[in-house]
Formats: C-alpha cells, structure tokens, sequence
C-alpha cells in the first residue's frame, strides 16, 4: 500500500516592523508612499504598523496596526520608540523600517532589540533639514542605517552629502494611480460653477500643503497677475491646506494668499478650494487646464520628488514647474509638462501662454502616457525585490 505523503508544512511569513508619523487618512505625498510600502510588503510579509492614530481606520489589507497619538511630537517620539523596541522583541522581524527620516531614531533602536538591519523612506526635507535639533537628534540615526530608500536623484544625492554611505543608498520611482481616460463629460462644468470659475475660463491648479516651499504666494504676484493682465480669462484654483504638525514646515495662511491676490489685483482668479481626495480631487484635475508647481529653492527645504505632478499627468494634465529637488524626475520635459530655471518667474509665465494654447486632447495624451509608465505596481515590485534582497535571509 502507498503510503500517503505529509501534507505540506507552512511556514509563517517573516515579520517586518514599519515605524511612522505618515498614514492614511493623513492626507500628503509621504503618506501615500508609506501607505503603498505597506500594502506592497503583506504579500511576502506579516506587517506591522506603528503609526498616528486614525491609520488603524484604513482599508483592510493585512496589516497588523499599533496606534499611538500624535501629539504632543515629543511624546509621540519616545512612546513610538519604546512600543518598537517592545513589539521588535516579541515579533523579532527581519527588518525595521521607518517611514521617514524622524522615524529613524525608533527604527534603529527596535533593530538593536531584535539583532535586524534598519532601514528608511527618506524624502527631500529627511536629509537637507537644517535645524540644530534635527541635526541632533534624527541625522545621526539616518547616517547609521543599514539601507536608505531614496524617492528621487535629488534625495539620494542629498543623503550622500549629508554622510550616509553611498553603498548604503538606493532610489526607487514612486508611482500614481492613473484613472480612466477621457475623464466624465459632465465634471469640467459641474465643477467650475461649484467653485465660481466661469465654464470657458483657462484655469490652472496647485495641489499641495500651503507652505512657503510650495511658492503659490510668490506666483500669485509674479507670474498669475501678469498672466491676468494680458487674459483675463485665466484663473488659479488652489487646493490644499496649511500643515499640521509637519515637522520643519512653515505653514501659508489662506488669508494671506487672498490678500496677496488682492493687492495684485486679481482677487477674483484666484479660488482656495481647501484640501481635496479621492474622488473630489481627481474632478479637480479633470476639470483644470494646467497644473502649475512653483517651487522654491530653500536651504534646508528640498522638494524631495513633486508627486502632485505625477498625479496631475495621470489625469492628463500637463504641469509648469520650476526644475528644483526631485521634481525633474516627476514631470518629463516635454512629454508631460515644462521645466523652467528656478526663480525665473517670466520663463513660466511664457510656458504657461504656450502650454495653454496647446491641442488640450494631444498634450493631454502626452501627459496620461508617460504617467503609466510610473505605477504604483512598478513601485510596489521594485520595493518587494529590494527588500527581499537586503533582509538577513537573503544573504
């Protein structure tokens, strides 16, 4: 008689511990990619989430999540830190990983705990932030780790010069969701009278916090008063809020826009929408003509990659932006927008005039193409393949 084979042995997957102040429902460019870092690693992986409280009210995808309030930030820090260190030791996972460069402190703290490497997701303000007690307490850490996953060319180059080993770095495209095309035929004009906007004006968009880096109050008067001027049929939406307890951030009032916009005479172009997602926000991408990025450069303040330009190609909308930071390698020159010197307020004022007075359907052809070349699936694979390279198995 034939004896009958054992049943296969399954094995629990490998535990990986995320710390982070950035998730969903938070809304930004940093939590969406520790977001989608998460969501990429439970195929292969038991995740665990140490983030602020409300992530835990996120879709169920496998993750196990651990709550911690986010305020005050010194508090948030030391009991991120302490759950870590205990939740390493009791899991013991192959790997930490933080979700930005001020996790890094918990992150390798839990690592010690649990003899694993320790890596980072690490944005443009991780490695140029300039204050002394960040350079106290957060650099040392981010020059220590074990890996570092940069979200641009300008990050990684950053995280050299700041002295984490160039072996140590890697970058790694991020990715947008990009919606069906052609968009609804009824959004442009259902969405213009919501906000006011008259149906045939040229409407340009900024999507992003309300911070000085951000630049929208400078364009206002240097690039949007002009542009007015000379058509006034264009207007400025503007969609996004101050931050909050965004670390080395400084926030833009909107009230301040508003008076900027008045003093330049064209308070009535410019429309402050308030933050948007999902689905409200991509009816704003939908119903604009251009995206506008006027970026400044700031010491201390790199834009780190520029997602919001990603996400404006994947709606077929081409973008303006200043080339600073990591945003060359989020809008491609010409295919999905322009490049202009930083500062150089009259160069995007002119390609702003010559994108406007573009066939919208090609440009926007253009602009969806090359966003489908940056999926979050391509970021997903790329993150998975990495980190199956570098845990202690692999080796």
């Amino acid at each position: 008689m034939t004896p009958t084979p054992d049943p296969p042995v399954r094995t629990a997957p490998p535990a990986l511990l995320i710390v982070t102040r950035n998730f969903p429902p938070a809304i930004g460019g940093i939590e969406r990619v520790v977001a989608e870092a998460a969501w990429a690693l439970t195929l292969d992986f038991r995740v665990v989430v140490i983030g602020p409280v409300g992530g835990e009210r996120g879709r169920d995808s496998g993750i196990e999540y651990w709550p911690v309030a986010p305020s005050p930030v010194i508090r948030f820090f030391r009991r991120t830190r302490q759950l870590a260190v205990r939740i390493a030791r009791e899991i013991r996972p192959c790997a930490v990983l933080a979700g930005s460069g001020v996790m890094a402190p918990a992150a390798r703290a839990a690592a010690r705990a649990s003899g694993c490497p320790a890596w980072a997701l690490v944005h443009g303000l991780d490695v140029t932030a300039r204050h002394p007690l960040y350079r106290i307490f957060f650099t040392p850490s981010i020059k220590r780790l074990d890996g570092v996953l940069a979200n641009s060319r300008a990050t990684a180059g950053a995280a050299c010069r700041l002295g984490v080993p160039e072996a140590r770095i890697s970058q790694i495209a991020l990715g947008v969701d990009r919606p069906g095309w052609p968009p609804p035929r009824d959004c442009r004009e259902r969405i213009r009278r919501k906000w006011g906007i008259p149906g045939e004006a040229r409407l340009l968009l900024f999507v992003g916090r309300l911070t000085v880096r951000k630049g929208i109050g400078p364009f206002i008067e240097e690039v949007l008063a002009p542009l007015v001027a000379s058509d006034p049929g264009i207007h400025l939406a503007v969609v996004g809020a101050a931050p909050v307890q965004a670390l080395g951030r400084v926030g833009v009032r909107p009230e301040d826009l508003v008076h900027r916009a008045e003093r330049a005479g064209v308070g009535a172009h410019l429309h402050l929408v308030g933050p948007l997602t999902g689905v409200r926000l991509d009816e704003a991408y939908f119903s604009s003509d251009l995206f506008v990025f006027p970026v400044l450069e700031r010491p201390g303040d790199m834009e780190g990659f520029g997602l919001v330009a990603l996400e404006a190609a994947a709606h077929g909308l081409a973008t303006v932006a200043f080339a600073t930071g990591g945003i060359p390698d989020a809008v491609s020159d010409p295919e999905s927008g322009d490049l202009v010197p930083p500062g150089d307020y009259a160069a995007m004022g002119q390609a702003i005039r010559r994108r406007l007075a573009e066939d919208p359907v090609e440009a926007g052809h253009a602009a969806w193409r090359f966003a489908g070349e940056r999926s979050w699936a391509r970021f997903s694979y790329e993150l998975k393949a990495w980190v199956l390279a570098h845990r202690p198995s692999a080796s």
